[in-house]
């Protein structure tokens, strides 16, 4: 029976804690023992004075100063190889980020956007902005699945979400050739195929353009019975009222035409 994400991420945890306990022993120990082989000499010393035979087994602990260096060795070996990874993931997230501003430049400005070329396959800019928006999220994705921050069952979950919404699908579908024959790196290749099985278990969204949020009303309309929806009926009521009254006055007063004046 296998475990959940969670057992895994524990279990994978434990294996490098192990790994790394290891390595820490086996560094303290070779020293320790050069240290205090000179006390077992000794023992292994049949003549408690002869000291030229001390010398020559001395001498087998030569070896020993060679297996040192060779750990020195590995050591500034591999400092330098974490050195150089540190290095190009500064280099690529400094590249990432001047990607991003140009994006974001695009999706402000449809003389920019235009700059792109045939990057879009639709000319309306709604659906361009949110292309690019798309992309910049997936960029994000690859980014933190190269730096090892995001497990592949967490990509499968947040990418089925992503991709099953009408713009993230349309995105996909679009870019997932350009993607994945672009590919530069064996993790890259990995990421994309990756995205490509979840798009390919996803159902496509219907065909609709998602409706524009409705902007709240100045005056919000109020339910009937509302003690405000009375009293604005009223004040209709009464305003009314005058009206017909202040117009009924009107003809009262008005001068009648008599038959003389014709």
């Amino acid at each position: 029976m296998r475990g959940g994400p969670l057992f895994n991420r524990l279990a994978g945890g434990g294996r490098r804690f192990l790994l790394i306990a290891l390595l820490f022993l086996l560094v303290l120990a070779v020293p320790g023992f050069v240290v205090i082989s000179p006390f077992f000499l000794t023992l292994l010393n049949d003549q408690g004075a002869d000291w030229s035979r001390l010398s020559d087994i001395g001498q087998t602990y030569g070896a020993a100063s060679a297996v040192l260096a060779v750990f020195a060795l590995m050591g500034v070996t591999a400092s330098l190889i974490l050195q150089a990874r540190e290095a190009k993931a500064g280099r690529e997230q400094t590249l990432r980020a001047l990607h991003t501003d140009l994006m974001r430049m695009a999706m402000d400005d449809p003389l920019y956007r235009a700059c792109w070329g045939t990057f879009f396959t639709s000319q309306d800019a709604d659906e361009q902005r949110a292309h690019m928006y798309v992309n910049m999220i997936v960029n994000h994705w690859l980014m933190m699945w190269e730096l090892r921050a995001i497990t592949e069952a967490h990509l499968r979950s947040v990418a089925a979400v992503v991709l099953a919404g009408p713009m993230g699908w349309r995105f996909w579908t679009d870019a997932r050739r350009r993607r994945l024959v672009s590919a530069g790196t064996r993790r890259e290749r990995r990421f994309n195929r990756i995205l490509d099985e979840v798009y390919r278990t996803v159902p496509a969204p219907a065909a609709r353009r998602p409706e524009p949020p409705r902007r709240p009303s100045r005056f919000p309309r109020l339910p009937w019975r509302h003690p405000d929806a009375r009293a604005v009926r009223g004040g209709l009521l009464f305003l009314a009222l005058l009206a017909a009254v202040a117009s009924a006055v009107r003809r009262l007063r008005a001068p009648r035409a008599r038959p003389d004046d014709v």
